[in-house]
């Protein structure tokens, strides 16, 4: 059988954060934005390059540690108050910002008896990252793009390594104190009291240049996304500190309603849980209206009446809830916003292996009912791929099967015949036109997996 680790490694982003925080994150919608385009749920990105995220390279290491100020802690620390500190400049990811979720998971438990049924189910089980046997034992829990995520807490390093190894990953380097490990699945880095995890991205190269990121900007020895984009900085003193944050900027091109950055804290007391939620708008068009109109149909106040405040470029509206009513953690969609949540494609694949000796062998992989699909939203991500003759597809990447249907769209029937190596874990994925959604729809591994 395969482990829980394993089954966690081999997951797309998508999964990933959802099967980490289901019950805890979800409102029920497929996409959930908050002002300028912040969300808990999936990642909503300016995307400078194709819908398929890749790494393009690694800041350069300085000399000395940078400075950076990151979001003021509440008195007594939370587990995930230094989450600004891990997330690298956008440049990492090839893009001009991108979206980011943290958690402080074992902080939210700690808080289950005040809060409503339900809150903390998707914080319970084996969370099946290696060397964390509990979200208990997690402190933090960030997720900063689409497979690549942060624990930090109570870890058993041997247990980690010994995981990593299974999966074919080795021991490459220390770097500013963490073991980096690379293989054909992924790249991942190791600490005494962290795991960084770049897993399922079907290009080993880009995987490695995204962990070097993350760990440099941790180190200070690389820019962070707060250094790199004086809107994020802003958003992340706005956040402050919360048991839950979310956040993210984008182009101007890009921007909705005027906002350049937006987010949301969500901070759990005993008795009370504040909600803030600010929006970073470009000098003097500060916006309060537009904040205040979607604030008062937004889901993440619970029914509460918000207040706004501006304070500079930023926008804030707040609402206290009585802990005990909070029993999901979701948002709304951005406030005024022309553009609507994409809805996740309901669809079936079935996945057919037939080995052809040495090790490799044919998957087919065939759309066997539901919505159609535009062929440029549907990619294969994993590992296992293999130069098979006559497979239409040897590597991760867009589908590269029929597409039968009106404007290339894969429809009931299409198939693609993909060369797979014998331990084969790959996923198909898909993204929406914007980026700003992806969701994994069916998952396969070989028989030797």
């Amino acid at each position: 059988m395969t482990s829980p680790r394993r089954r966690f490694l081999r997951q797309s982003a998508a999964a990933l954060l959802a099967g980490a925080t289901a019950g805890c994150l979800s409102d029920g919608t497929t996409t959930t934005d908050g002002p300028g385009g912040a969300g808990t749920g999936t990642d909503t990105d300016a995307a400078t390059d194709a819908a398929t995220p890749t790494a393009t390279g690694t800041p350069e290491p300085t000399a000395t540690p940078t400075d950076t100020e990151t979001a003021t802690p509440s008195p007594e620390a939370l587990g995930n108050a230094d989450y600004a500190e891990w997330l690298p400049a956008p440049a990492a990811f090839g893009r001009d910002g991108y979206g980011f979720t943290s958690l402080a998971p074992r902080d939210i438990l700690a808080h289950e008896s005040n809060l409503g049924d339900g809150a903390t189910d998707g914080l319970r089980g084996d969370p099946g990252v290696p060397g964390i046997d509990s979200y208990a034992a997690a402190s933090g829990f960030h997720r900063l793009r689409p497979g690549v995520l942060v624990f930090e807490g109570d870890l058993d390093r041997e247990t980690a390594v010994g995981d990593f190894r299974a999966l074919g990953l080795t021991e490459a380097e220390t770097r500013h104190g963490f073991a980096l490990f690379t293989g054909d699945r992924g790249a991942a880095a190791l600490a005494d009291a962290a795991v960084v995890l770049a897993m399922g991205t079907g290009d080993p190269d880009a995987a490695r240049s995204v962990v070097e990121a993350v760990v440099d900007a941790k180190a200070g020895a690389g820019p962070r996304y707060v250094d790199a984009v004086a809107d994020c900085e802003r958003l992340t003193a706005a956040v402050g500190s919360a048991q839950l944050v979310s956040g993210r900027t984008y182009a101007a091109e890009a921007r909705l309603d005027g906002a350049v950055a937006g987010g949301i804290g969500i901070e759990i007391g005993e008795r009370e849980t504040r909600v803030r939620v600010p929006a970073v708008f470009p000098e003097g068009e500060v916006d309060e209206a537009v904040l205040a109109e979607w604030a008062a149909d937004a889901g993440v106040f619970y029914g509460q009446s918000a207040e706004t405040t501006v304070d500079g470029r930023v926008a804030t509206a707040r609402a206290t809830v009585p802990s005990a009513e909070v029993e999901t953690f979701g948002t709304g969609s951005f406030p005024g916003s022309r553009r609507t949540a994409p809805r996740t494609p309901q669809a079936i694949f079935g996945l057919e292996y037939e080995a052809t000796g040495d090790g490799v062998g044919t998957l087919e992989i065939t759309h066997e009912g539901g919505d159609s699909i535009p062929k440029a939203q549907l990619s294969l991500r994993g590992a296992g791929f293999a130069d098979v003759e006559g497979a239409d597809q040897t590597a991760a990447g867009q589908w590269r099967g029929t597409a039968s249907g009106d404007d290339e769209a894969v429809v009931a029937g299409d198939y693609v015949t993909v060369g797979a190596a014998g331990d084969y874990e790959i996923s198909v994925v898909w993204e929406s036109a914007e980026g700003d959604a992806s969701a994994t729809l069916d998952e396969g591994s070989g028989p030797d997996a």
